[in-house]
């Protein structure tokens, strides 16, 4: 079974990173092209928004909540999709043994990406995305990370 694996190399990778970049791509088209994201009550403030008399917090306070949720959840499936050969390939390459990484180790690590891409497009919305943000919420999930690996290989010290 290990050579079939070692044989197929990154192609599942690939392939599941097509697919995924794929739903997610058809699902941001659907969540676009068919909902209204705001209260039909709350058209004021898309004047005001013409009009450039609204700010950002309002705009997301009108917002239909479950259309928002659903929106970042198909740009976190695009972009975990979009790294996951990338996250395969430096694992492999980085890896100081000449094991093949876990498929749920690539996997979480590129829903790590996925999810932070989703929080900047939130924080981006409310308009209150900046760099110092970005990085620190970066550094959060990477030693997130960091503690996931060390407690997997003290684990397998002990059995």
């Amino acid at each position: 079974m290990r050579d079939v694996v070692r044989r197929l190399g990154a192609i599942p990778f690939v392939l599941l990173g097509v697919g995924l970049v794929f739903l997610g791509l058809l699902a941001l088209n659907h969540i676009v092209n068919n909902f209204w994201p705001f209260d039909v009550e709350r058209l004021d403030l898309i004047r005001a928004t013409a009009r450039m008399q609204v700010d950002a917090a309002a705009l997301l306070e009108a917002a239909n909540l479950e259309i928002l949720l659903a929106f970042l959840a198909a740009v976190m499936v695009a972009v975990t999709g979009l790294v996951l050969p990338l996250v395969y390939y430096l694992n492999k390459r980085l890896r100081a043994s000449d094991q093949l990484p876990s498929f749920l180790l690539v996997l979480r690590q590129a829903m790590w990406v996925g999810i932070w891409v989703a929080f900047c497009v939130w924080l981006q919305m409310n308009r209150t995305l900046g760099l110092a943000v970005v990085l620190l919420v970066a550094a959060v999930l990477a030693m997130f990370e960091i503690l996931l690996q060390v407690r997997t290989r003290a684990s397998s010290v002990f059995e």
